[in-house]
């Protein structure tokens, strides 16, 4: 590997400060990266052409593209798409994940080249504060896939490229250093060189050549040449502007300068980029420390530079964070309080919270806007999006303010309940616990706690600790089972309408599944619940299945609990088998519906939807859909319309397989809209002009098939999740026929015509509000009458006014009169009333309090007695069914002696 640099004229060095291996043209004490190495590029650009990012992007994939790699467009930054493990796509090799790392599949084009927007917030603290960090980058690639057969290029021809790409830039090869390294992750390990000039890293060489086992490494058969280059950072050197942010989106923090009125001081900006870049939170957590080292080192006083640096970095953090979330929103991310929705509102915040230091009077759809239109320059597909990020923008930045009113009462009893238990400050732990669960960000907590004399202690690192702990999808804990059988083909697939087979029994696991070689019983998955039926032997047995379940590739038909006994020498036996036909028919008009109803839904809410889980039945189906607000009526009645409108145009449905890549190729990752689908290769199911998806399922031969689809009704199951119930077939119709038979039972009551329904319910409705109020009113008069006798009846305990009456009024009047004799009337110190029903209320006031009286003691002791229960308040509490009535007088008794004990 290093035979290529010695022939381009570098030689192998040790670097004086941090003693890594190097390799540098000319002789060098130090290794050429932060912090060994000061930022020399800042006010000296290093290039003799400046590159804005859209430029070197260019520049990047051009350079590749004449020199044999094919360039592919960026991949969504939503990794879900296509694997499971991770939410973003935080490098360029996460496109290729794990389908074509594995070997499973060809890449789209070997070698390749691409300029992969990724996402890390692991450094977001970092960001604004270094001038390097940022929450999104561009990172360009150049990738080759070797294999024995297909050896397309490695280690030294990598090393060249990479020399003369930065070299064709105007970069003097004299000042590019590559630093020994060793790449490990995802199972994986290699060889690698960080590559660096004038104090920055430029690019990353990985070689992906092992396997990690524990019995040590272990070449593999695949071996990757896994390229990154920091293309923001190419363009700031290129440049020498004070950060890299000046020179990736220097638009957009032009607009936010002006609009903010920040007046920049240029020489301490530049100043402290020299020496801020060479320090991160991830290595000094407490950035009071760092300023302070900063300001050592420039002679300032750290108020000082904080005060010229604070603004500037705040428009940093806004511009990078706007930028983030145009792609993050653009890729079909909906923010919410799990997953990546989390990870997209976290971004969201931080960009709010940043907004409100500036003082910006703008609402964040504003300031959004800047950055779309800065971005849809290059990006046709956030262009596209831009109404549909706008409206997230304003709908999450009104829910921002309404959690953060709803917080400030939890922040104070918080602060409250810990200086009670002697402590000062808020662990890390509960700020953590407000801003899961509660959604309250450190800010608003350390605002709270300043006016309550309260340290709220919130970490530098705050937002990385949380943004850290949501980065990857948990993994599902579940025991594996391991089958020692051949694949179970599939029969159902070579024709969907067959509903009976015959098959050879290779086994039975449990002593209750059986596993044949072939099968036409649909095993569970994608939603669709699996096929029931019955197998029969060659004497004539019956054996019931219940469930057909595939593990790995073997389908085990669950037998019905009273037929175990008939398992005994069927082994090897070839069987009859047969499905339940009638609910095959309309398990497979639901699923085929499920495809018309999604895209009925992106076509009336809009390109963001996504499918977020489904179940499909037979007298009624659900679809979950990521949509960041509540869907309408009139939405709802415009998805009907179009679904039925496409089952009318009667579509045929069109079921091939493809080569994974290929149909990567040929539809896009809108393939996995119900989610990842294993293997080489994958059946698509296409319905031309309508949908295309990935699908396991079984479905209609044309649209018209499924017959009508009513939508029953919708309700949000999560944050960002809408959830919309269907019934299709005769199952709709029955639908349909019973919301008639509502319509005319009601409209029978009313004695009016079903036209007319709306208008008399609304005139009911009003008179019965109406006569509610008059009826309230009446009870309160009737209450004040009564309330002007009982105080008659008010008896000296122990120093004490007692009140214990039963009265005939309802559960509300109880209450409203004792509290009324308690609050307004201050003639008694305790009130307890009962109704002939067997409710009851107690109240009192502070007097009787002091003196030890709670009323949830009260009614749990009269209960004992009465045989009710009740709780409530020290002051008020209220009960029910305190049935015997007829030991009243010895419940009062009871209560006003241990009145008299106090």
């Amino acid at each position: 590997m290093t035979y290529e640099l010695e022939q381009l004229g570098y030689k192998k060095q040790v670097c004086q400060k941090c003693g890594n291996t190097f390799w540098s043209i000319r002789e060098r004490a130090t290794c050429g990266d932060a912090p060994c190495d000061e930022y020399e590029f800042i006010g000296n650009p290093v290039t003799d052409k400046q590159y804005d990012l859209m430029g070197i992007q260019k520049q990047f994939k051009g350079f590749f593209a004449d020199h044999g790699h094919t360039p592919i467009d960026r991949y969504p930054t939503l990794a879900k798409r296509w694997r499971n493990d991770v939410f973003l796509v935080g490098a360029s090799i996460y496109d290729f994940q794990p389908w074509v790392t594995s070997g499973m599949v060809q890449p789209p084009a070997n070698p390749l080249t691409i300029a992969q927007p990724s996402i890390r917030l692991n450094d977001v603290d970092n960001v604004g504060r270094t001038g390097r960090h940022m929450t999104c980058f561009t990172m360009g690639a150049h990738h080759a896939f070797n294999t024995e057969d297909n050896p397309v290029y490695w280690k030294n021809e990598t090393l060249r490229y990479c020399h003369e790409f930065l070299v064709s830039i105007g970069i003097n090869p004299e000042e590019i250093t590559y630093i020994e390294s060793w790449w490990k992750g995802g199972g994986n390990e290699g060889p690698s060189f960080e590559i660096c000039a004038h104090g920055v890293e430029l690019a990353t060489l990985v070689f992906i050549q092992y396997a990690t086992t524990k019995n040590g490494l272990k070449e593999i058969p695949l071996k990757i040449v896994d390229t990154g280059y920091g293309l923001e950072r190419i363009a700031w050197v290129s440049q020498g502007t004070p950060t890299a942010y000046d020179a990736t989106f220097e638009p957009v923090i032009n607009k936010l300068t002006d609009l903010s009125g920040v007046e920049l001081d240029r020489e301490i900006l530049s100043e402290n980029a020299r020496i801020a870049g060479m320090m991160d939170i991830e290595d000094i957590s407490d950035l009071k420390l760092l300023r302070q080292k900063v300001a050592d080192k420039l002679n300032l006083d750290p108020v000082k530079l904080k005060d010229a640096t604070a603004p500037m970095e705040a428009i940093y953090i806004v511009a990078d964070h706007t930028r983030c979330l145009s792609f993050m929103l653009a890729d079909g991310i909906i923010p919410s309080n799990v997953k990546e929705g989390y990870l997209a509102r976290l971004v969201l915040r931080r960009t709010i919270k940043y907004m409100n230091e500036l003082k910006l009077n703008e609402t964040l759809s504003d300031i959004m806007k800047i950055q779309l239109d800065f971005l849809s320059k290059t990006y046709p597909e956030i262009k596209d999006n831009k109404d549909y990020i706008l409206n997230i923008a304003n709908i999450e930045e009104e829910r921002y303010h309404t959690t953060l009113n709803k917080g400030t009462n939890l922040i104070k009893r918080s602060i409250k309940k810990l200086k009670n238990e002697g402590k000062d400050s808020f662990p890390t732990d509960m700020l953590i616990n407000f801003y899961d669960s509660q959604g309250i960000p450190p800010e608003t907590v350390e605002k709270i706690s300043e006016e309550n004399n309260f340290n709220a202690n919130i970490p530098d690192d705050f937002y990385t600790q949380i943004a850290a702990a949501h980065e990857e999808e948990p993994e599902d804990e579940y025991e594996k089972i391991e089958l020692l059988y051949p694949k179970t083909k599939l029969a159902f697939y070579d024709d969907l309408s067959q509903r009976s087979f015959e098959a050879k029994v290779l086994g039975v696991e449990d002593s209750n599944k059986i596993i044949l070689d072939q099968t036409i019983f649909y095993p569970e998955g994608g939603g669709q619940p699996s096929d029931k039926g019955y197998l029969k032997t060659k004497d004539g047995i019956i054996i019931n299945i219940e469930y057909a379940e595939k593990v790995d590739d073997v389908v085990l038909h669950h037998v019905k609990e009273d037929d175990i006994s008939k398992l005994d020498d069927i082994v090897d036996e070839v069987i009859y088998g047969e499905i339940d036909a009638a609910a095959r028919d309309l398990l497979t008009r639901n699923h085929t519906a499920t495809h018309l109803v999604i895209s009925a839904a992106r076509e009336v809410l809009g390109n963001h939807i996504w499918q977020a889980g489904a179940q499909k039945g037979i007298d009624k189906s659900r679809i979950d859909l990521s949509h960041y607000k509540r869907i309408s009526y009139d939405e709802l009645k415009e998805i009907e319309r179009v679904a039925n409108e496409n089952v009318q145009a009667n579509i045929p449905v069109s079921i091939k397989w493809y080569d994974r890549t290929e149909a990567e190729r040929k539809y896009g990752f809108r393939l996995y809209q119900g989610g990842i689908v294993p293997g080489k290769n994958i059946r698509v199911v296409k319905i031309p002009g309508i949908d295309v998806e990935a699908c396991a399922g079984t479905h209609c031969n044309r649209t018209g098939d499924v017959g009508v689809i009513k939508l029953l009704r919708t309700e949000r199951v999560q944050d960002g999740v809408e959830r919309l119930e269907y019934a299709v077939a005769d199952s709709g119709i029955t639908k349909i026929q019973e919301n008639d038979k509502i319509i005319k039972d009601s409209s029978e009551v009313f004695g009016v015509d079903a036209e007319q329904l709306p208008k008399t319910c609304s005139r009911f409705f009003n008179e019965w509000k109406e006569q509610q109020k008059e009826i309230k009113a009446l009870k309160k008069q009737l209450a004040e009458v009564q309330i002007s006798t009982l105080t008659d009846n008010i008896e000296d305990v122990a120093g004490f006014n007692v009140l214990t009456q039963l009265l005939d009024v309802d559960a509300g009047g109880l209450r409203e009169i004792a509290l009324n004799i308690i609050e307004n009337q201050k003639d008694a110190d305790i009130v307890i009333l009962l109704n002939g029903d067997g409710n009851i209320v107690a109240a009192c006031n502070q007097r009787m309090i002091d003196a030890g009286m709670k009323m949830g003691d009260v009614l749990r002791d009269m209960g004992e007695i009465l045989g009710g229960r009740g709780g409530g308040k020290p002051n008020l509490a209220q009960g029910a069914k305190m049935t015997n009535l007829d030991k009243l007088d010895e419940a009062f008794t009871l209560i006003k002696n241990q009145i008299g004990e106090l």
